[in-house]
């Protein structure tokens, strides 16, 4: 049997008592609980939004690529940034079994392919995370399977990982003429609908028409 819950209100000068179920009571205190949940959400989601914004943008001199260990390049010759003034390169942080690298590669192989005789360069930093990942042997069978033929570079001890200030697989540098890191893009390119590949591209194609 439900308990009333009454209180007394006024319809202009004369009170009456007005009473309410305790079953009303917790449906409207249920609606305002869930309600607040709900801001609190779209508060959070906001600022997580607001924290992680793809591309970031800048402009800093890009740090040199060491190492001796590079693969797909003529003799295993390495690439120097510096000797790259006056075209774009595409650097990006990666290591074979990282899934959110993987979903990128396609987009980074069609780019090669796409820009070829451009003057643009995609460069794949390979920095392992496993031991399994650090073996080169291993390295060098996952590239043909995962269909790169771009220049590697292989980043065994996490060299070019800390020059460059890497926290994160995948990562993705735009480097303009000048040598000058102009854009960054954190994680997947196509993950949460951000349409990382045609924002990307876009910017490729600005920096190309830059002097």
């Amino acid at each position: 049997m439900e308990s009333p819950y009454c209180e007394l209100t006024r319809d202009g000068k004369k009170p009456f008592l007005h009473c309410k179920t305790r079953r009303n009571i917790y449906m409207i205190a249920g609606f305002v609980a869930l309600t607040m949940l709900v801001m609190i959400g779209v508060f959070t989601l906001k600022a997580r939004g607001d924290e992680f914004q793809n591309p970031a943008e800048g402009r800093f001199q890009a740090e040199e690529l060491v190492g001796s260990t590079w693969l797909n390049t003529t003799g295993g010759q390495p690439i120097q940034l510096a000797d790259r003034k006056g075209k774009v390169t595409i650097v990006h942080f990666w290591t074979f079994g990282c899934i959110n690298c993987k979903r990128n590669l396609p987009i980074y192989n069609r780019w090669a392919k796409s820009y070829a005789g451009k003057q643009v360069e995609v460069i794949g930093v390979h920095t392992p995370e496993t031991k399994t990942e650090a073996d080169i042997a291993n390295v060098r069978a996952a590239l043909p399977k995962l269909g790169m033929t771009y220049p590697v570079l292989v980043d065994g001890e996490g060299v070019n990982w800390r020059r460059w200030h890497q926290n994160i697989w995948p990562a993705i540098y735009l480097i303009d003429k000048h040598g000058d890191v102009r854009y960054r893009w954190e994680g997947e390119l196509e993950y949460n609908y951000q349409n990382g590949t045609r924002r990307m591209s876009d910017l490729i194609n600005a920096l190309l028409n830059e002097k």
